[in-house]
């Protein structure tokens, strides 16, 4: 090794390595959040559709709809699905949070484990009867929000600025508040149109696949999608000098 060659925190240098050699140039970090912001609109649109009107990923929605059906009198049973995505979405969110600040941190593991949540939710949509348990259902549910909690907490961590996978409402805030119309500059005005789009785009998908098909086929399309991305989300730290710091 060269002396005037930095020095590397011990097996970091082998997996930068490694993963140049894996990962296409063109799926950057930027490219495959963009990808992610597609799966939430399908998962989205699946659980909305087929799963009683609960959401996996957007926690807004559901803990309006808690506070409506409670307010309205009706009884725990109603929003219990809800409630549930709550739970399980924490859940992950902590699993995630615990990831980012252990020792495989930098490596973006904790996308492997998203991916088999995701996957084991396909598995559920084939194999369970959705449309007579409500067992099947809640497991559904659970495996998806599961995923998107840690899909949250672990953008927080290695997202980039003006890129939303979910939250659209500041992203659109910020899009037209930074306008020239608003008297802006149209700053990053690109990336945050894009994201709303890919978003956009891909509930439209679900909702399509869900209503036409059946509710595996959206998910089915959101693991592909998360599987295109994933070389680009697990690069190592090192060789996304956009993300933010924690």
């Amino acid at each position: 090794m060269p002396l005037n060659e930095p020095l590397s925190p011990p097996g970091q240098s082998e997996l930068s390595a490694s993963s140049r050699i894996r990962v296409p140039a063109f799926l950057t970090h930027v490219r495959s959040l963009f990808m992610i912001s597609g799966v939430c609109g399908l998962v989205d649109a699946v659980c909305f559709l087929s799963l009683g009107e609960v959401f996996a990923e957007m926690m807004t929605g559901n803990l309006l709809l808690i506070a409506f059906y409670a307010g309205t009198g009706h009884p725990p049973a109603a929003y219990a699905a809800n409630a549930m995505a709550v739970v399980a979405f924490v859940l992950g969110a902590v699993m995630a949070g615990r990831i980012v600040r252990g020792r495989l941190g930098h490596t973006r593991f904790g996308f492997f484990i998203e991916w088999g949540f995701l996957a084991l939710a396909v598995a559920f949509s084939l194999t369970l009867p959705l449309e007579t348990s409500e067992v099947a259902r809640f497991a559904l549910i659970g495996a998806l929000a599961f995923a998107m909690g840690m899909q949250n907490a672990l953008i927080r961590r290695h997202g980039v600025p003006d890129l939303a996978t979910n939250v659209m409402t500041l992203t659109l805030t910020a899009l037209v508040a930074d306008s020239t119309l608003a008297g802006g500059e149209n700053e990053r005005w690109r990336r945050r149109f894009a994201s709303i789009t890919v978003f956009v785009a891909g509930a439209m998908l679900g909702a399509l696949l869900t209503t036409s098909v059946a509710p595996w086929a959206p998910l089915l399309a959101a693991l592909a999608l998360f599987t295109l991305a994933l070389p680009g989300l697990t690069r190592p730290a090192a060789a996304r000098p956009d993300a933010p710091p924690a």
